[in-house]
């Protein structure tokens, strides 16, 4: 990360912790609305069989922008970006992106990291209904995301909120699969990885943007695994769990 990056990035962990003002009343929701998110989230819509190849498994790679890093301190989600491989192949004809409006002010760092601004969001659905659209997008999938722990407890506190559930898909996480194949490499970013296979790197810190550069490091990965015959989910569950230990 360059020098400026990292202090951007700085400021923007130290600046999260201050106490945001509200733009506003989120929208009420239904309690049928509740009922339709619970059921999208239900395994059975998200599941996938751990013996099939993974070459014909459907991927949807993600990844969120947030006001800060602290989803249990106020910060919220401002848009979710993602971009279905499917059959091996990644499929730009396949995207999801969405700004979401999170009702509180935008610290003036993450509109500079992200390029988000209150003007942008002012409009744009709340989180409830960008989470039922994402996960009508995500139907059938392995979710994977770079990190994906950070997308994720964003994304599964809104789900305890709303409707006392989380996501139940399969994940994967392209951070821990490098820490796997890559033991000795000296960190495993997103930036790091993606110039270790000269992937580059375009609309970095954009939610749809980053969700295509994890999408192709994830290909890449899914190659080198291939060569050490690792064909399925099953067998890429096995190998990651393992590699834990060592």
């Amino acid at each position: 990360m360059e020098d400026s990056a990292g202090k951007k990035m700085l400021r923007f962990l130290l600046k999260s912790f201050v106490e945001p003002e509200t733009t506003g009343d989120q929208p009420a929701v239904s309690g049928a609305a509740i009922v339709d998110l619970r059921d999208k989230t239900k395994a059975s819509h998200c599941r996938v069989d751990l013996n099939q190849p993974l070459l014909n498994t459907r991927f949807v790679v993600f990844d969120t922008e947030t006001t800060g890093l602290h989803p249990f301190g106020g910060d919220e989600i401002t848009s979710i970006g993602a971009v279905v491989i499917e059959n091996g192949e990644l499929r730009r004809d396949l995207t999801y992106h969405q700004l979401v409006n999170p009702y509180r002010s935008i610290p003036r760092i993450a509109t500079e990291i992200t390029g988000i601004t209150e003007e942008m969001v002012a409009g744009q659905p709340d989180v409830f209904e960008a989470l039922r659209s994402f996960l009508d997008f995500a139907r059938d999938s392995v979710l994977v995301a770079h990190n994906s722990d950070f997308d994720l407890n964003f994304i599964n506190l809104k789900l305890r909120k709303f409707c006392k559930t989380k996501i139940q898909h399969n994940t994967l996480d392209t951070m821990v699969m490098g820490m796997s194949l890559y033991p000795s490499e000296p960190n495993h970013t997103l930036d790091y990885m993606c110039a270790k296979h000269s992937i580059t790197v375009i609309d970095r810190h954009t939610a749809l943007g980053d969700a295509l550069i994890t999408a192709e490091l994830f290909l890449e990965f899914l190659y080198m695994l291939h060569k050490r015959s690792i064909n399925t989910l099953k067998d890429l569950y096995s190998f990651l769990h393992w590699k834990s230990f060592i």
